[in-house]
């Protein structure tokens, strides 16, 4: 895989958290738990990604000035992961509570508590950036609120069932939007919530992140290690609310 013939960016990650999110009842239904070598990959790339950010950002802190190029560059690389690691931590999570186990939940803890870190420390020099840069400034933090909102959306309707929102940035609010979609699912099917939250992802949220191309290779690994979690069929919807990426890696899995 290739971040070039995939198109790993922004809008990409935060893909991949929906198609996780669309796919949790197939990989519960069709999956003892995540492989072991799926989590070592979740958690050794996570783990490089943010010693590769670290690194970037003390050398900032050093020279004790605030690089506003370098915190936009960082910025949606950080809140975009911190999407799909949350939702697929919260994954791992309901596993552990059918498994009666917190070996999964664990080394969830871990990974999210180190980006939780990298961010910590991207909004501190955020504070640290000069009045003329204020505009570009709130444009970083509106993407922070966004990405927030779009991961408790997404946590709660996988957390909803078992109970388990401890990876939500707001267990409150996610478990509104699980509530929600447990009764959308009750009156009408499952399809037309899971079909909201595609159409409001896209129109409102995936429209505002870059296509640029990540080039931290860690993000390949990233993505094998989750995509290797969720069965191939579940990547087969039919509808005009089939991602894209689920379209490009069932295309690639034939």
């Amino acid at each position: 895989m290739s971040s070039q013939r995939f198109g790993l960016s922004a809008k990409s990650i935060a893909e991949l958290a929906l198609v996780v999110s669309n796919a949790a009842p197939r990989i519960f239904e069709e999956t003892k738990a995540p492989s072991s070598e799926s989590i070592r990959g979740f958690w050794q790339s996570n783990r490089l990604l943010q010693k590769r950010w670290m690194n970037e950002l003390e050398i900032v802190r050093n020279i004790r000035t605030a690089d506003i190029e370098l915190l936009e560059r960082l910025a949606p690389r950080v809140f975009t992961s911190e999407i799909l690691v949350r939702v697929f931590s919260t994954l791992l999570a309901a596993f552990d509570r059918r498994l009666g186990t917190d070996e999964l939940t664990r080394v969830a803890r871990n990974v999210v508590s180190g980006l939780l870190q990298i961010r910590m420390n991207v909004l501190a020099q955020l504070l640290a950036v000069s009045e003329s840069d204020e505009s570009r400034v709130l444009k970083i933090d509106r993407l922070r609120r966004r990405c927030d909102r779009w991961t408790d959306l997404l946590v709660g309707t996988i957390a909803i069932r078992d109970n388990c929102f401890e990876f939500a940035f707001d267990p409150d609010r996610a478990r509104d939007f699980g509530e929600e979609s447990m009764f959308a699912e009750t009156e009408f099917g499952p399809r037309p919530f899971e079909e909201l939250i595609s159409a409001g992802l896209r129109g409102t949220f995936l429209m505002h992140l870059s296509n640029q191309n990540f080039d931290e290779p860690e993000f390949i690994t990233l993505t094998k290690s989750i995509l290797s979690c969720i069965p191939r069929q579940a990547l087969h919807r039919d509808g005009p609310f089939r991602t894209s990426l689920e379209r490009r890696v069932y295309a690639f899995s034939r």
